[in-house]
């Protein structure tokens, strides 16, 4: 999930009165994958022409490794990385989604210039998914998150009456939360919000930090490096092969409580060539409530945290936001529905690790067929 941003940068989102009409037409995620081209039982490769840039953001950390010659500048990927942070971040007072959700108007349409091209994409990205998840994936699930005390605010009372009233403005529905890009011969002008409650907010953190993590790809692929790994807080995207000529190795840690950076146990090693990885995982990030855990991750469908045995669901997938926006869904969604899921999209590619509860006090493992075909267990 992100936090502040270090340094301040005024953003160019400004808030237009209009008559109201009506205008045509994201939680947090919990990654844990260890990005390393020498991650463990891997052979070490030839470090030749490896190049790599560390360094924190979005409230966490980053690693950039690619192959080549000559290294890029670190402006490359902090540019990059600011622009997503002054956009997205809902720790930053003076970004643009904060700028949204402060608007509280429901007579009139809030308008700025998606210069950036951020929020759109992301908004369009969502839109697909939470058709593709039946409403699993929702970035308007953020009144819920700050309910429950996982974002801003500190958990309060919470019960079926606060739930309710919550859900009222809670969706991703036309007459709840609606965005729309204004055309003008054809070239973009400006976008437009709606919101049918003033209390309606955005929370892109189940999709940010993987959009973040295919830019930061892409802008390697525009310099014409073709073999890279780029890791964000445990979202992963892997191009070509590492300095060896094999491909990249990234660890999946076990769904182990109060497991972190220093203290890790891997699951799984597997190798990753041409796709994105990530995971998210609700044995990190709870509240305990009458002697019972409640997740981080929110069901949008019921209002609370879900609650199906879960553990842990990593994805593989073409891009990193797919990837990171599918891990959240399938935490809502369970280990079965997740299976099924699968089967009725077999055409999306998707590649995926789901760690369960047993109610013995363990877990159990599933990985679909392709999954297990490029996975090895840690020596």
């Amino acid at each position: 999930m992100m936090r502040p941003a270090t340094s301040p940068w005024e953003t160019a989102s400004h808030a237009l009165a209009v008559p109201f009409v009506t205008a045509a037409l994201l939680l947090g995620g919990c990654g844990s994958t260890v990005a390393d081209s020498t991650a463990p039982t891997a052979p070490a490769p030839s470090t030749e022409g490896l190049q790599e840039h560390r360094g924190e953001a979005q409230g966490t950390t980053y690693s950039i490794k690619y192959v080549s010659d000559d290294r890029l500048e670190d402006a490359v990927f902090e540019d990059i990385l600011e622009m997503v942070d002054r956009e997205v971040n809902l720790w930053r007072p003076d970004s643009r989604i904060n700028a949204i959700n402060a608007w509280d108007r429901t007579d009139s349409l809030f308008g700025f210039v998606d210069s950036t091209q951020i929020i759109g994409p992301l908004w369009a990205l969502s839109e697909e998914l939470h058709e593709l998840t039946r409403g699993a994936f929702d970035p308007t699930v953020s009144p819920l998150v700050e309910l429950w005390g996982f974002g801003l605010s500190e958990m309060g009372k919470v019960g079926e009456r606060e739930v309710d009233s919550v859900m009222a403005f809670v969706g991703l529905l036309p007459d709840r939360f609606d965005m729309n890009e204004e055309e003008e011969d054809g070239w973009y002008k400006a976008t437009w919000v709606r919101k049918g409650d003033p209390r309606a907010a955005l929370d892109f953190n189940a999709i940010a930090q993987g959009y973040t993590v295919d830019l930061l790809m892409e802008a390697l692929r525009e310099r014409d490096i073709l073999n890279a790994m780029v890791e964000l807080g445990g979202e992963v995207v892997c191009r070509g092969v590492n300095p060896g000529g094999e491909p990249w190795r990234i660890a999946v840690d076990r769904p182990v409580e109060g497991s972190g950076a220093g203290d890790r146990s891997f699951e799984l090693v597997v190798s990753v060539r041409d796709k994105a990885i990530c995971t998210s995982g609700s044995y990190r990030k709870f509240h305990e409530v009458d002697g019972r855990k409640m997740s981080h991750t929110i069901d949008p469908g019921t209002g609370y945290p879900a609650h199906n045995g879960l553990l842990s669901a990593t994805v593989m997938a073409p891009t990193a936001a797919y990837a990171d926006a599918l891990a959240t869904a399938f935490m809502v969604l369970g280990a079965e529905q997740t299976k099924g899921f699968l089967s009725l999209h077999a055409h999306l590619g998707l590649d995926v690790l789901l760690m369960s509860d047993d109610g013995a006090g363990g877990y159990e493992v599933w990985t679909s067929p392709g999954f297990d075909a490029v996975s090895t267990r840690p020596s």
